[in-house]
């Protein structure tokens, strides 16, 4: 939960993303998706999960917030469940994309990372990190720490492309899930 209050506490939240979508760009069936991999989950553990991970997306919508999020090529690609989960999820990015409160960016398979990502994490603000592991997330409010965390998320903030590029990049995903979807179905 201490991640859950550092977001909700921040006027900026910004997430990296390597492997999976960052929790708050999350569909409701992706995150079911995620919690249910876990080795010791249970339906009940993982529907409250899935419904807080949703509640914490409502900060995408208030005013005077901004998020940044910036995903390598392969998040986009990494998919749980079915073609048809991923084009629903992929739907919700480009919605997400449109809000003036959210910046989505995508490192593109076609350029070179700055930085070897080695694992997701999320800056709230300026005071904290949050460095997420499999099974959990550790906060840390250390100052150095925080200032590494900001100079890595930089440096793939600016291998990331924005706006109208990464709209052409998540409908040339979804046109490959929808050929899958199509291949999968009888």
């Amino acid at each position: 939960m201490a991640l859950d209050d550092a977001i909700r506490g921040a006027r900026l939240v910004r997430s990296f993303q390597c492997v999976v979508l960052p929790a708050m760009l999350q569909s409701a069936e992706y995150a079911r998706h995620v919690f249910a991999s876990a080795p010791d989950a249970d339906p009940e553990s993982v529907g409250r999960a899935v419904a807080a991970r949703v509640e914490r997306q409502s900060v995408l919508y208030e005013p005077g917030r901004e998020s940044v999020f910036v995903v390598t090529e392969g998040v986009l690609r990494t998919w749980p469940g079915t073609p048809s989960l991923m084009l629903a999820q992929l739907d919700r990015l480009l919605a997400v994309e449109s809000l003036t409160t959210v910046r989505l960016g995508v490192i593109p398979w076609d350029r070179p990372v700055p930085v070897m990502p080695r694992h997701g994490f999320t800056l709230c603000d300026r005071g904290a990190v949050a460095v997420e592991a499999f099974r959990d997330e550790r906060v840390s409010h250390d100052p150095d720490e925080v200032a590494s965390y900001e100079e890595v998320f930089g440096s793939f903030d600016g291998a990331a492309v924005f706006g109208g590029e990464v709209r052409e990049l998540l409908l040339r995903v979804m046109k490959e899930f929808r050929g899958l979807a199509d291949a999968v179905t009888p």
